[in-house]
């Protein structure tokens, strides 16, 4: 069973308040778990300061080096076990393997892809969890902060100062 940590959630109404909030809260070097909105926002990520650019890339880079050497592989393998051997052309040359592995290149990369965009996104998900609230699917935004019971009121007020409609504490 995970520990559960105390933490704060505010919920906020307008786009610019949460973005003033997580802009507050990085200056004060609190550190910042969740940001729910119910649309992607760049705002929102550029106030997080996160990069443009996710891992999921690596991914499919995985996958594609794995697939073209599956590719070449297979090919190879096959046609070293089954010789046909031509009149002074190479038993195993360069251009038939270019099909294969061409095609289990594309094909393992996008697996990967798959996989790996499914392990990021945590799916399938078995529950929410418990702080989440339905609103933010909807048209609220809302920030999760861990903390201890010293800062509390000191992360209570930045959120609440920045716009909060509501701050409440939930167990993370």
């Amino acid at each position: 069973m995970a520990i559960k940590k105390p933490a704060l959630l505010g919920i906020f109404a307008y786009l610019d308040e949460v973005v003033s909030a997580v802009e507050g809260l990085r200056k004060e070097k609190v550190p910042i778990e969740a940001v729910y909105s119910p649309m992607r926002v760049e705002e929102i990520r550029e106030a997080l300061d996160e990069p443009i650019l996710g891992p999921g890339r690596f991914f499919t880079l995985t996958g594609a080096i794995v697939g073209l050497f599956t590719g070449i592989s297979l090919a190879w393998f096959t046609e070293a076990q089954w010789n046909f051997v031509v009149g002074g052309k190479p038993t195993i040359s360069v251009i038939p393997m270019v099909i294969p592995a061409f095609e289990f290149f594309i094909l393992i990369a996008v697996f990967f892809t798959m996989g790996g965009w499914l392990y990021l996104n945590r799916m399938p998900a078995k529950r929410l969890p418990v702080h989440y609230d339905k609103r933010f699917s909807q048209d609220r935004f809302g920030i999760l902060v861990y903390c201890t019971d010293a800062d509390r009121e000191r992360i209570s007020s930045i959120l609440k100062n920045t716009g909060a409609e509501e701050v409440r504490e939930v167990e993370g």
